[in-house]
């Protein structure tokens, strides 16, 4: 994700986020000095630049001529996180009461999604975590790991020794382990390839099948304790 890409994803048009930015490279400009640095016709930064103005993302300085001044860095910042606290507070407070689903195979695809999926499975974890994977992808989790570990457990097997501090059990095998594989708290599964490109996972709450992967990952883990005694 890119600064523009950042901009539009907290409510800028894709023509606001370059607009924008070109205020915030140059200072104060004109609308002709805007249009003419950014390669768009006058009308259309006009029209930004007014919807810039009633978001109270830039203000105009007047004199001989009207120029523009994009909102500094640290009231953007403060400005977007505030309104991002308004609207997680509206969606806690107003999202409908949800039926139960009961499919019990659910594919998740895309990199940004499975890993979303796989970050908010552990914050959402309530006892207990089991993980099979390499170590380069669970690296990805590393920050999400380290903030339930104090409270929840976690234990892990991958193909090397990682530094998650003293509340995650860490058993390491040879052979480095195909694709990602996680339970969480003996009730769902997530399992499939993280890979950049391609990637798709399995999410399930299905019993037979959580239990079967359970059954695995503890007879592993038994197998490394015996080798490593």
């Amino acid at each position: 994700m890119n600064f523009n890409e950042a901009l539009q994803k907290i409510g800028f048009s894709p023509l606001e986020a370059t607009v924008y930015i070109t205020l915030c490279k140059h200072g104060s400009l004109t609308g002709y000095e805007v249009a003419k640095l950014s390669g768009i016709s006058r009308s259309n930064v006009y029209a930004a630049l007014y919807s810039l103005q009633d978001k109270g993302m830039c203000s105009v300085s007047e004199g001989e001529s009207t120029k523009y001044v994009a909102l500094s860095k640290e009231e953007l910042i403060l400005s977007a996180k505030r309104t991002m606290s308004e609207i997680l507070s509206e969606i806690d407070t107003h999202f409908p009461d949800r039926l139960d689903v009961s499919e019990p195979y659910v594919t998740i695809k895309g990199y940004d999604n499975v890993i979303a999926k796989v970050k908010n499975s552990i914050l959402l974890c309530h006892s207990h975590l089991y993980i099979l994977s390499t170590s380069a992808y669970i690296e990805l989790f590393k920050e999400e790991l380290l903030t339930i570990s104090s409270s929840k457990k976690v234990t892990i097997i991958c193909n090397k020794k990682l530094d998650l501090g003293p509340n995650v059990t860490i058993g390491t095998r040879n052979k480095s382990p195909q694709g990602f594989h996680m339970i969480i708290d003996t009730q769902s599964i997530i399992t499939g390839d993280l890979k950049t490109e391609g990637s798709q996972c399995l999410y399930s709450n299905n019993q037979s099948l959580v239990r079967m992967m359970r059954e695995s990952f503890i007879t592993e883990l038994d197998n490394i304790t015996l080798t490593n005694h």
